[in-house]
């Protein structure tokens, strides 16, 4: 499952990389403060740290949701998932805005939410983080089916 959600991660994190200010006269988000490594190893490892942040919601559903987990789909288990995508979420943008790391940039399709410290909060990394894990939950429920076959 944790590679499952590094995979997933990977998906936004090159979106990211490749409208970020590397690539774009116009970047879809700012570094406050500069990537102390080469630029690429920022998504991905980026994503390696996605694929943990999925798996502390696993080790949720474990501790709160009654076994057998992720065998068939269960609302318990998927809003313990999208609850912990959204907490997290916010935590990481409100530590990386407040510690001047990076900043979403407002755009027309990424409102912002909030002003915060040096930057805002916006609607795209929390959007995202809604429906990441629904796709992971789902193929979770895959991945642990073909486990027990």
């Amino acid at each position: 499952m944790f590679w499952a959600g590094v995979m997933i991660g990977l998906t936004w994190e090159l979106g990211f990389y490749f409208t970020g200010p590397e690539f774009s006269n116009d970047p879809v988000f700012t570094h406050l403060s500069p990537w102390p490594l080469h630029p690429i190893l920022q998504p991905l490892l980026h994503t390696l740290w996605d694929g943990g942040l999925f798996m502390i919601g696993v080790s949720l559903v474990y501790r709160f949701c009654k076994p057998p987990h992720f065998i068939r789909f269960r609302w318990q288990e998927l809003s313990i998932m999208l609850l912990w995508g959204q907490i997290q979420e916010l935590a990481v943008e409100l530590i990386a805005t407040s510690g001047n790391l990076w900043t979403y940039e407002p755009k027309w399709w990424n409102p912002v939410l909030f002003k915060f410290g040096n930057g805002v909060i916006t609607l795209i990394p929390q959007a995202v983080w809604f429906a990441a894990p629904i796709i992971f939950y789902l193929a979770s429920i895959i991945i642990t089916s073909n486990e027990r076959k």
